[in-house]
């Protein structure tokens, strides 16, 4: 027999409310959804949690926050701005002026618009969308692919990574027949780019977006059906949606009919072979963020996702909650873990520190660097021309020492280390 919300434990009530939320949404949590669940809301109340403390319990605040930021604002009697899509269009629209380019959804979060970027996805678009929407792709911030060649668009960088990783010729694409404006709204038309297949055949590719340039959506979808009428009867034709050029399980068995299934071999970073390549090109710009985070941590090490999420131990942690970068370095560099490898720290998670093996360490440092790991990293607050894994490498061997051998007064006087030698720590 089911259980009356008056005889449940707060655990029992909680899982109730996180089974409505799952059901209905982050609008099931709102106050006015909970007060027409019976006696619900009450029994919680009686164990005092109320409904912003339950949401913080279920751990859903970014949610909560993007759905109320969704909400009609009065003020002084006067209806004010909410986050619909159109004023994150707008909002976007004017950073991008500022900028030049649409900066990385990280920057956003970092700049003080948190509640646009989680808005974004509560209202179930994406980040492509919006740079869609913009026309971020149409513009002259061309993306560069690994090949040194230009593209109108990150779809097209990510696909032209994927044939370039695997010896496959390919070049931009290049302008329709002439007759195709006898077929056409438009008087002209380029391919997305061109590929060699298994027989040495050009391969003619277009990739289709949802909302190019952010408006003409109708006309967009008019020259997509005169594209695609005019390719029937071309026997190389391939066109395929611009989210599946991030996917490289995707992209593989959409070309594995022209191409065969080919492993990636050319890697022109020490770093390509722990990225997809359909990645590259977004992977790079992420890298040197999450690469700039980890200097501002206190022992130089990039942070755990619990740290990044504000979850257990980190719960309280001061400062933002980098959901977002999360969920990027995951998608765009596979977890936080391959990103340690990509930062040369995967030894965060693994080396065992004890006393031995940390002044061994801090002798090591010294006699490397000629100056101890405490001095690195004072020369480093101070503008020194010290690298980021190298004043990373001293926060970790300072923690070692000072949990294991005393600190690094004592150790510098065991090692008999009185002064500072010259600085070529680089």
């Amino acid at each position: 027999m089911k259980k009356k919300f008056s005889e449940m434990s707060v655990d029992e009530l909680l899982d109730s409310c996180r089974t409505l939320y799952e059901r209905d949404g982050i609008k099931a949590l709102s106050y006015s959804e909970l007060s027409k669940q019976g006696a619900l809301y009450y029994n919680l109340y009686r164990y005092g949690v109320n409904q912003k403390e339950l949401i913080v319990r279920l751990g859903l605040q970014e949610q909560y926050q993007a759905y109320k930021a969704t909400f009609p604002l009065m003020r002084n009697g006067r209806l004010a701005q909410r986050w619909t899509w159109a004023h994150i269009v707008k909002e976007a629209k004017l950073v991008k002026e500022k900028e030049g380019i649409l900066p990385p959804a990280a920057w956003f979060q970092s700049n003080g618009y948190g509640t646009l970027v989680t808005s974004i996805y509560y209202l179930k678009y994406t980040w492509e969308d919006l740079r869609q929407e913009l026309g971020d792709f149409e513009n002259s911030s061309f993306v560069e692919s690994r090949n040194g060649m230009r593209w109108r668009s990150h779809p097209e960088a990510a696909f032209s990574n994927f044939l370039y990783a695997r010896g496959v010729e390919h070049k931009r694409g290049e302008r329709y027949p002439e007759n195709y404006a006898n077929h056409s709204i438009s008087k002209y038309a380029y391919f997305d780019l061109h590929f060699l297949n298994k027989r040495n055949d050009w391969i003619d590719v277009e990739i289709w977006g949802d909302k190019p340039n952010g408006h003409g959506e109708a006309h967009y979808k008019v020259k997509r059906e005169d594209k695609e009428a005019f390719n029937r009867s071309n026997p190389n034709f391939l066109g395929i949606h611009y989210k599946d050029c991030y996917d490289e399980a995707t992209l593989t068995k959409v070309l594995e009919p022209y191409i065969g299934v080919i492993s990636p071999f050319k890697f022109d970073k020490p770093t390509d072979h722990l990225i997809y390549s359909t990645h590259w090109s977004n992977a790079d710009e992420l890298l040197e963020y999450c690469r700039l985070l980890a200097s501002t941590m206190p022992n130089g090490e990039f942070p755990t996702e619990e740290w990044l999420r504000k979850r257990g131990k980190w719960a309280n942690r001061l400062g933002e909650t980098y959901n977002t970068l999360s969920v990027y370095i995951k998608t765009w560099l596979g977890g936080v873990r391959n990103l340690r490898k990509l930062l040369e720290q995967s030894h965060v998670s693994t080396t065992k520190w004890d006393k031995d093996s940390a002044i061994a360490a801090y002798r090591k440092f010294y006699d490397k660097y000629g100056l101890t790991p405490g001095r690195a990293r004072s020369l480093s607050r101070r503008g020194g021309d010290i690298s980021i894994e190298v004043v990373a490498e001293a926060g970790r061997i300072e923690n070692a020492v000072g949990k294991y051998a005393g600190g690094s007064v004592a150790v510098n006087k065991l090692l008999g280390i009185v002064a500072v030698k010259s600085t070529n720590a680089s």
